[in-house]
């Protein structure tokens, strides 16, 4: 039997393009009993309970800055929470303009809200309910064992943006969010027991006629990280497992960003993150479709 202190399970392992493949970026932290959300992008709910969860379960959710792809799925998930018994309010965690971007879908349902409760006569309109918090530096309290500091990263023109690092029981997880290589995370991940970072696979970003300039891809890849860079950090900081998700393009050629990542000097175990893969730690227990790969 293994043990497990803390679980990351990719939810959604894409970007904003389109994929049958990946849906929108999400994850889901589990430890001691509690279950943290981190983003609510396309398709969240539905992963969720492909997953074997569901929103009813969340005991908070966690969103890493204002891009659309991390947060446009906000409402449905309150509501499709609400249809699987959710009867406690939400608790949201942003960086003041996602937060108004939040509070902004969520005012815009009002109507629709209360014609719902009015209606439909469910036996508890709670789950409805949100409760808004600033995301800031620093820890994040009120998930039981689950220790949670939030790290500011480099995302820019957006921004706030924030990485987080995750530890129960001397289990590590750091997640870069949407940034390019800063100090705080080359320090936040030095010598984790897993990163799972985003990636921006340069090399697969072909410049296409009415869809992407040279001047875009530029512009994309200087606020994400390419393979080189990631493998570089991770190699620096001694991370004992490295782990990929966010990937842009959704499409891309995993085993061609395995190689990358190779090439880029990191020798450790490397996983290309697929939506509904789950990592066990201490355990080091890899579940996915069937799958239990130790890693």
């Amino acid at each position: 039997m293994t043990t497990t202190d803390l679980a990351f399970t990719f939810l959604g392992s894409g970007a904003p393009p389109v994929s049958l493949r990946r849906a929108g970026p999400s994850h889901l932290v589990e430890a001691g009993g509690r279950k943290l959300l981190i983003d609510c992008g396309s398709g969240v709910s539905q992963r969720l309970v492909a997953a074997g969860h569901a929103g009813v379960q969340i005991d908070a959710l966690i969103v890493t800055h204002e891009h659309s792809d991390h947060l446009v799925d906000f409402y449905q998930l309150i509501v499709s929470s609400w249809h699987q018994g959710r009867n406690r309010p939400w608790r949201v965690l942003a960086p003041a303009p996602a937060l108004a971007n939040m509070r902004g879908q969520y005012e815009a349902f009002a109507r629709e809200r209360a014609l719902r409760i009015a209606f439909e006569k469910r036996p508890d309109a709670t789950g409805l309910e949100v409760e808004f918090e600033e995301l800031r530096e620093g820890p994040v309290s009120g998930l039981g064992a689950l220790a949670i500091d939030a790290f500011l990263v480099d995302h820019r023109p957006v921004e706030p943006a924030f990485g987080l690092a995750l530890s129960v029981n001397g289990s590590r997880i750091v997640f870069s969010g949407d940034t390019c290589l800063t100090p705080s995370l080359e320090q936040a991940a030095e010598g984790c027991g897993l990163l799972v970072c985003e990636v921006f696979i340069d090399s697969q970003m072909p410049i296409a006629a009415g869809v992407r300039s040279a001047e875009t891809v530029a512009s994309v890849q200087s606020y994400h990280m390419t393979p080189a860079v990631v493998a570089g950090l991770a190699k620096r900081a001694g991370v004992k497992t490295l782990a990929l998700t966010h990937l842009v393009p959704p499409g891309a050629d995993t085993a061609a960003l395995f190689a990358e990542i190779r090439e880029g000097g990191y020798d450790g175990p490397l996983i290309v993150g697929e939506d509904l893969m789950r990592l066990e730690l201490p355990a080091r227990l890899l579940r996915w479709n069937g799958a239990a790969i130790g890693f």
